[in-house]
């Protein structure tokens, strides 16, 4: 540490890197020493007295305690090992790796090194999934019993090789749906290659977890505005947050009266659905990037991850999305369908 602070190197200036870059400025628990990107054009009052780099090998110079990896998704296994092996810490922008395998290597390598390695699932500080978190453990909600997730638009300007939506977009919400209801598995997945063959631009993940609630993920590139929600139904109750507008609502019958034993019959129904609460929680709206990064530096200082994505949650997250793929590759090798006006047989895939 350097003057009470961190020395923090930034890996890539892409859009999520000018986001870091702006934010670890701002940050009083950071000093920015290095900016490593091999084309980018940044002038030297956004770098803040920070060298500007062009490749690993120019960093290796410079004096520095941890790292933000900001590259694409196809270079983080490469950039984080090279790193962990110089006992940096780091965080990772998600997803930790593009292969569950990979991720997998990473976390092993960071636990034995001594690293500590966090992962940008950044929607876990979201001020709006903080206060949905807060109204499930409270019981507001009842029981938890289906999450319904959308996240759609921003086809992305630059497509690098190997990137999906799956990868870009559903990581997002698998580790949040994942964080709210506990381990997941996917129980089917389609996806579809809309705009570029072969890659995979619009997909629909359903996944059951261990604890009972089940949850439908839709994901695209495709869709012209871009919506970031999340539903949540309960036995009380339906919860509905915007992640970009940062709001938390929540309807219900009679939310604010007792629930009372024993059954009801339809005209109590009836009016239950009649006289619907509707409850609007606070939400102190922040930027998640600034939050997480304040947290970054909280667990390198004294070991609190609090919300930090890090470990077998990062691990996850892909490999989640990875059996989403796979599990829709299988769907496309079984595609007979029964001739048009014939009676379809009973083992008829399509019908």
């Amino acid at each position: 540490m350097s003057s009470g602070k961190f020395r923090i190197a930034l890996l890539g200036l892409g859009r999520m890197g000018r986001n870091h870059l702006r934010v670890t400025r701002l940050d009083p628990q950071f000093e920015l020493v290095a900016v490593v990107d091999p084309v980018a054009n940044v002038s030297a009052a956004d770098l803040g007295g920070a060298q500007l780099l062009r490749s690993m090998d120019e960093l290796d110079k410079v004096q520095f305690d941890c790292a933000i990896i900001a590259t694409p998704s196809s270079m983080h296994y490469e950039n984080a090992e090279r790193l962990i092996r110089q006992g940096k810490h780091l965080l990772v922008e998600k997803p930790l790796c593009t292969v569950a395998a990979d991720a997998a290597k990473l976390v092993a390598l960071a636990n034995e090194q001594g690293v500590k390695m966090a992962v940008g699932h950044v929607e876990r500080f979201n001020p709006a999934v903080r206060k949905l978190r807060e109204v499930i453990a409270a019981g507001f909600l009842g029981t938890p019993i289906h999450l319904s997730v959308t996240r759609v638009g921003g086809y992305p300007e630059n497509l690098v090789p190997g990137n999906n939506v799956l990868l870009d977009l559903a990581v997002h919400d698998i580790d949040v749906v994942r964080s709210l209801i506990g381990p997941l598995k996917v129980e089917a997945s389609v996806c579809h290659s809309t705009v570029k063959e072969g890659v995979l631009d619009t997909a629909e993940v359903f996944l059951a977890s261990h604890q009972g609630p089940t949850a439908s993920v839709h994901v695209n590139w495709i869709t012209p505005t871009k919506i970031r929600s999340i539903r949540v139904t309960g036995t009380r109750g339906v919860c509905f947050v915007d992640y970009i507008l940062q709001t938390c609502e929540l309807f219900g019958g009679a939310l604010l009266q007792a629930q009372q034993p024993g059954s009801a019959d339809f005209s109590k129904l009836l009016e239950l659905y009649r006289n619907s609460d509707k409850i609007t929680f606070g939400v102190n709206k922040e930027e998640p990037l600034r939050v997480q990064l304040n947290q970054f530096g909280r667990f390198l200082a004294t070991g609190d991850r609090g919300e930090l994505c890090v470990g077998a949650d990062a691990v996850a997250a892909v490999l989640l999305a990875e059996r989403s793929i796979r599990l829709d590759a299988r769907r496309h090798e079984e595609q007979a369908v029964a001739a048009p006006g014939a009676v379809p047989s009973l083992d008829a895939l399509f019908v």
